[in-house]
């Protein structure tokens, strides 16, 4: 089988990037894995084993779309393309659509959010919204939809979408199952929260910060941290926030690192309070260390991540459930070593590395023979 790629992804033009590696093991699976990534200026093509990453070099973020279709075109008519896939429902999903219709393929739309599920994405700016319509109208001609957990399966189903159409893979992380079997703290005279992600508006970093605040003024007599790990658009406004709270001793913000391992090893708990999301890597890592988690309901929650069995979960936004869940933990160290186990032993049934690949595939073989 032989598939055209589209992508936004741009880390997809860094040699030793993980996500690169990981659509290099999808790749291997296939005769041909031509892959189109929406780009400035400045990169090259690169062609690793049956892998070939064309960036579009585009002048101007006006060109994208044009320079990926004239792009696509170019390499349906000299590779004769099987089947097209998009990352998203979006921008490139349109795209797949548009060559998917001009030369008879079919085509898949990867869904790696709960765009259609979240009200919470939509409201987050206007251009959600026209986004959000622009989305319906890809999905109801997609021949087949790979999603990336049943939260955004179900949200999909709720549209009217035929149960058929949509196959669950789910992101593989390596699994870390060493460790210390329930037991963390690297840090012997603190307690440490920990949160690992980008510095954005959907993560809700704030409400980790008005939560700890509220933590600390229950637990005076306590050491307590929240390490931050990340960087983005919103540091510095959390900066500020921590600094006016008088926050700065109890709240570190750690930039990002490339190596998380010594942080799950040094941490007592793990804290995902994301408005949305479509799975959440992070805390499948987390979970995989053993570490007792909280997060809000989204991504993985309930399908991995169950309420008083592999962690806490609690209502997006509810910043009191939110300090509590926190104190209960803080004080409760049978409840934080049974809910790591749980975690660790949710994740450990995960598809391997192989299997994800496998279901990759069959994604597409599924949405190819689609009639």
């Amino acid at each position: 089988m032989k598939v055209l790629n589209i992508s936004l992804d741009k880390k997809l033009l860094t040699a030793d990037s993980q996500v690169r590696q990981r659509v290099l093991g999808y790749a291997r699976l296939f005769a041909r894995f031509d892959l189109i990534v929406l780009s400035g200026r400045g990169y090259q093509a690169r062609t690793e084993e049956s892998m070939v990453i064309y960036p579009t070099n585009s002048g101007s973020r006006l060109f994208y779309l044009l320079d990926a279709y004239i792009l696509g075109k170019k390499i349906i008519k000299k590779y004769q393309s099987d089947i097209i896939s998009s990352q998203d429902p979006f921008e490139t999903g349109l795209l797949a659509w548009l060559l998917a219709r001009k030369y008879g393929l079919k085509f898949q739309v990867q869904i790696h959010g709960d765009y259609f599920g979240s009200p919470y994405w939509q409201a987050e700016k206007l251009s959600n919204k026209l986004r959000y319509y622009l989305g319906r109208f890809v999905i109801s001609r997609a021949d087949g939809l790979r999603v990336v957990s049943d939260r955004v399966k179900v949200s999909l189903i709720a549209l009217g979408l035929p149960a058929g159409k949509i196959m669950v893979v789910p992101i593989y992380s390596e699994l870390k199952v060493g460790g210390q079997n329930g037991e963390h703290g690297g840090v012997s005279d603190k307690f440490v929260f920990l949160a690992v992600g980008r510095l954005a508006r959907v993560k809700n970093i704030k409400l980790q910060i008005e939560a700890m605040r509220e933590v600390i003024k229950s637990q005076s007599g306590q050491n307590v941290e929240l390490w931050i790990v990340g960087d983005g658009p919103e540091e510095r406004k959390l900066k500020q926030k921590v600094k006016a709270y008088g926050l700065s001793a109890s709240v570190k913000f750690l930039g990002w690192q490339d190596d998380l391992s010594q942080f799950y090893h040094q941490a007592d708990a793990f804290l995902l309070i994301s408005n949305y999301e479509g799975w959440g890597l992070a805390v499948i890592e987390a979970a995989s260390y053993g570490l007792p988690i909280i997060m809000t309901d989204v991504g993985c929650a309930g399908e991995i991540i169950k309420n008083g069995q592999s962690g806490l979960v609690i209502s997006v936004g509810d910043k009191r459930a939110l300090a509590e869940s926190m104190i209960k933990l803080l004080q409760d160290k049978e409840l934080r070593t049974r809910l790591g186990r749980g975690a660790r032993e949710a994740v450990l049934g995960l598809p391997s590395q192989e299997e994800n690949w496998q279901l990759y595939k069959d994604s597409l073989v599924k949405s190819l023979s689609k009639i």
